[in-house]
């Protein structure tokens, strides 16, 4: 009797038929990958459809098993790595999140392989490990590239598009309410939202994204926009109002308008940050309304201005140049301090010198600057008599 001679079947062999196996099983692969993969948050909430999941995994454990085995991959096949890094970036899957989808791929393979060997075939699978990781590896790295490249064109795209609408936002004094719900999804904000608003030369811009940065590192939603005559910052703010703003502000020149009680305030805010900042161009950190009251009260009568002025100073006339210095530096100090005593130390003479100097302003004018209705209109005047640059229109 002839004995059966056993013919043995080399690593190679084995392994390839092993891989013939998987490929014939292919849709275990796709459930148990499509289960798992759902653990991941985003995927979790749905936001790859059931069906597109389970169609780029087929299509990626087909492409995966015929490398592994060696085998040509057609045409049809080439770029689903490149099309799953495009399409989870234009729904918004995090990075990091589909980078541990795509290494369930490994972890599926590697168990199904295993599974399905035999006792004697665990040398061989040792031996081919690095070749599983070294696909899966490369095919993330597939994903990962298109997935940035398309996120960088998105990231274009919407920046592109919430300049356009904001700038047809702050073209505006009465938006229309669809306008605001519009740049309120392209900032990502609710209407309601309070905002801070900021306004700075465009020498200035610079610091002023810096500003918008560090709030968007805080979780806050920030924007600057280029107007011509001004770089405007919007920003989601929880702060409340006042030092919380300059803080966020600090070294920064810029005008501050007063908090937007919702997007479609963002207009007014945005015109009164930019008054601020150019009828106190000296600036050198953030400039709210009450810091800015008498100049920017002054260059909104400019029309007016020469007639204020003359009612209330044209007396000055009358005193000799000299003298009509001396009067107006001890207005301006006594306005500032409202202390006979301390205008004396600042101007180093006598306090009844003071006196005598606000006397004679007084005799000269009509105007008794001790009185807080008339030494505010004194004030007023002083500011519309003072040479200015004209607010941009």
């Amino acid at each position: 009797m002839h004995s059966v001679r056993h013919i043995p079947v080399s690593d190679a062999e084995r392994w390839t038929v092993l891989v013939g196996r998987l490929r014939d099983e292919a849709d275990t692969l796709v459930a148990s990958f499509v289960s798992r993969v759902r653990a991941i948050p985003p995927y979790g909430r749905g936001v790859v459809p059931t069906d597109r999941l389970e169609t780029d995994a087929e299509l990626t454990f087909e492409c995966l098993l015929r490398r592994l085995a060696g085998l040509t991959v057609p045409a049809r096949l080439a770029d689903i790595g490149p099309s799953i890094g495009r399409d989870r970036a234009r729904r918004g899957v995090p990075l990091n999140d589909l980078l541990t989808a795509v290494r369930l791929d490994f972890r599926v393979l590697w168990e199904a392989l295993r599974e399905r060997a035999e006792p004697t075939d665990e040398a061989m699978l040792v031996g081919h490990v690095e070749d599983v990781w070294s696909v899966v590896e490369e095919y993330t790295a597939q994903i990962q590239v298109a997935y940035q490249a398309e996120a960088a064109l998105l990231a274009r795209d919407r920046q592109g598009e919430r300049t356009m609408l904001v700038a047809a936002l702050l073209s505006t004094e009465d938006p229309d309410p669809d306008e605001v719900a519009r740049v309120a999804l392209a900032l990502g904000v609710d209407v309601d939202d309070d905002l801070l608003v900021a306004a700075a030369s465009p020498a200035a811009g610079r610091a002023l994204r810096r500003v918008a940065e560090r709030l968007g590192a805080d979780g806050r939603t920030a924007h600057v926009q280029s107007t011509g005559w001004h770089s405007v910052l919007i920003a989601r703010w929880d702060g409340g109002a006042g030092a919380p703003v300059r803080a966020a502000l600090a070294g920064v020149p810029c005008g501050v308008g007063p908090l937007a009680h919702g997007l479609g305030n963002v207009p007014r805010s945005a015109r009164l940050a930019g008054e601020i900042i150019d009828v106190l161009p000296a600036a050198t950190g953030p400039a709210e309304l009450l810091d800015a009251w008498l100049p920017l009260a002054g260059a909104r009568l400019a029309d007016a201005a020469p007639e204020l002025v003359d009612s209330v100073l044209g007396g000055l006339a009358d005193a000799p140049p000299g003298e009509r210095e001396r009067l107006l530096e001890t207005v301006r100090c006594y306005a500032v301090n409202g202390a006979v005593g301390d205008v004396a130390a600042q101007l180093y003479c006598h306090r009844n010198t003071v006196l005598n100097r606000l006397r004679r302003f007084g005799e000269l004018t009509g105007r008794d600057v001790t009185v807080p209705a008339e030494a505010a209109t004194v004030l007023l005047a002083l500011e519309c008599a003072r040479p200015r640059s004209p607010i941009p229109s």
